[in-house]
C-alpha cells in the first residue's frame, strides 16, 4: 500500500563513458524483488544521448569561384578533453570530404 517512494541514482560519465563507444544510447535496467512474495519486478529504459550542436556561420558573402570562410562552433559537453577529433566538410563541388583535425 502507499506511500510511494522515489529513489534517485546518478550515473556519472566516468562510469558509462567507457562503455558507450560509437553508440548514441544507453540501456538502463532496474530490477528488484518483493521480500514477502519473492516476486521479481524489472523495468528497462533506453535513453538516447544528445550530440553537441554544430553552429555554422558564413564569415563573408559567398562568391562563385572564390573561397568562402566558414566558422564552426561547438561546445564539448563532456568533463574531459577531446583528443583526435576531426571535422569533415562536404558540399557541392567538393570532390571528397575535407578533414580538419582539432
Amino acid at each position: 500500500p502507499p506511500p510511494e517512494e522515489t529513489v534517485t541514482m546518478t550515473v556519472s560519465y566516468s562510469e558509462y563513458g567507457p562503455h558507450v563507444g560509437d553508440q548514441d544510447a544507453l540501456k538502463l535496467t532496474v530490477a528488484g524483488a518483493v521480500e514477502e512474495t519473492g516476486q521479481v519486478v524489472a523495468k528497462e529504459l533506453r535513453v538516447r544521448l544528445r550530440s553537441p550542436e554544430l553552429t555554422l556561420t558564413l564569415l563573408a558573402p559567398p562568391v562563385v569561384g572564390q573561397e568562402t570562410p566558414i566558422q564552426v562552433v561547438f561546445q564539448n559537453p563532456l568533463p574531459e578533453t577531446l583528443s583526435e577529433a576531426t571535422l569533415r566538410m562536404e558540399g557541392a563541388g567538393i570532390s571528397c570530404p575535407k578533414p580538419f583535425r582539432l
